[in-house]
């Protein structure tokens, strides 16, 4: 039987074209119950949770490839894929533009109180706020200065606003009028006006937002997660807001998605709560597609796919 190359997201007839005139001795199918052996299945696009678990546990299974559509990998284990041999590549890159305006949405809803007008707009009322701000001459201090992270810093200076960035090298990047390395991160949280998180979930970064980090940012500063839920000690966030050693939290992702409906961040005015939904964009599928395709190419020669290879060490 020919190899199959499994996808999990809906391809348009000129993708299929595109697929099988790379590829053109591989079989396109939408699920492993389209197959009679999951030897068959040489590589993956997208990921399903149930039927990847089957197939990678799969002990005849003959899998080289898989290419996410999302950036983020911590819903993978990346310890079975490593010892299977089994190539991983994600769709970071794409996500930039998005995540960059999800952000400063977010920090507008907060300075330029976008939310409480929506709020007495449907009460019918007309009541003008005098609390408002500006970001012009304020501080973001963006953790995580990769990509997303450059094209936030980009967007904020276009506001006005003096960037820092944070990595782990320490190397400079673009739109970062100073960077650090993470273990300096207790030195700068304190000149922050607006802390933003886009770190990748690791061991290192997994707990990362703590009290200890909340009581050194200003009592003033707006903290904003686009990064991963688990990378935020939530019950310390919460207590930071109650103690006042920060003034408001804007969270894309929470480390229990989705919250129960008795979380106590759906009653807090001071948390705006966003679905994870920072990085969706229209044609998201169609942005995906081009780093398929050239890492399809390399895949049909024999090669391993280097475009976004995930490092198992490093996790990301």
């Amino acid at each position: 039987m020919p190899d199959k190359i499994l996808t999990y997201i809906s391809l348009e007839d000129d993708q299929r074209m595109k697929i099988k005139e790379i590829a053109p001795a591989y079989d396109i199918v939408e699920s492993i119950s389209e197959v009679k052996d999951n030897a068959e299945i040489k590589a993956v696009l997208g990921w399903n949770e149930k039927e990847m678990t089957e197939l990678i546990d799969d002990t005849k299974n003959r899998l080289q490839w898989i290419q996410l559509t999302s950036a983020g990998v911590d819903y993978v284990d990346l310890n079975k894929l490593e010892k299977q041999g089994v190539t991983l590549t994600s769709a970071s890159g794409i996500h930039e533009n998005a995540i960059a305006e999800s952000i400063m949405g977010m920090i507008l809803n907060y300075t330029r109180k976008i939310g409480y007008s929506l709020i007495q707009q449907r009460q019918k009322n007309w009541s003008p706020t005098e609390n408002l701000m500006v970001t012009n001459q304020k501080t973001m201090l963006i953790v995580g200065a990769g990509s997303i992270g450059k094209q936030t810093g980009k967007v904020a200076q276009a506001f006005g606003m003096k960037t820092i960035g944070v990595n782990r090298s320490g190397e400079m990047v673009d739109y970062m009028n100073e960077l650090v390395t993470q273990n300096q991160l207790l030195d700068v949280l304190p000149k922050a006006d607006f802390i933003v998180n886009i770190l990748p979930l690791t061991d290192e970064t997994k707990n990362l937002f703590d009290l200890e980090k909340f009581k050194q940012m200003k009592s003033s500063a707006v903290f904003v997660n686009v990064g991963r839920g688990e990378s935020v000690v939530t019950e310390d966030l919460l207590l930071a807001l109650n103690k006042q050693f920060i003034a408001y939290a804007a969270l894309d992702v929470v480390d229990e998605e989705p919250l129960p409906e008795s979380h106590p961040i759906f009653e807090r005015e001071d948390v705006l709560l966003t679905p994870h939904i920072a990085g969706k964009f229209e044609g998201y599928n169609a942005a995906v597609f081009p780093i398929f395709i050239e890492n399809l190419r390399q895949f049909k020669e024999g090669n391993t796919p280097e475009i976004n290879k995930v490092d198992y060490e490093a996790g990301y």
